[in-house]
This record gives structure tokens, sequence and C-alpha cells, in this order.
């Protein structure tokens, strides 16, 4: 009964940390909170986790290539 009890625990503990570990995290809606824009202003569509294209505007490129500021 006790291997079980150690069973249901280990399990249970994977399974939180595999969901707490899967939260994606993203820096757009970041950005958007500091400069007051809304994500579309940047990108065309929200990216996939882990998507190398972050499908961005001709207003996002220009913000990603002025460090991340919005452009003048």
């Amino acid at each position: 009964m006790k291997m079980l009890r150690v069973f249901i625990v280990l399990i249970t503990a994977m399974a939180v940390f595999t969901v707490w570990s899967s939260i994606p995290v993203t820096a757009t809606q970041k950005y958007a909170k500091e400069t007051g824009k809304k994500c579309t202003e940047c990108h065309t569509k929200v990216p996939a986790k882990g998507a190398t294209d972050p499908n961005l505007t001709d207003f996002g490129k220009a913000f990603q290539k002025n460090d991340h500021k919005l452009p003048k």
C-alpha cells in the first residue's frame, strides 16, 4: 500500500511539473503592456511556441531592428 501511495505522489508531481513547464512564455504580452500597442501591431498572427518565424509586420520588423523600442 505504501508503494502505491509513493507511486501516486510521484505521478502527480510529474504531471504538475509537466503542466507548469509547458506554459508558453512570450514577450509579446510584455511588450504590448509596455508600449500600449496590440500584439497585432507587430505580428500578423501569434507565432507557435518555438517557431523561428515570428510573423512580423513591417512595424514589427522596425520594432525588432530598433532593439525592441518603438521606432521613431
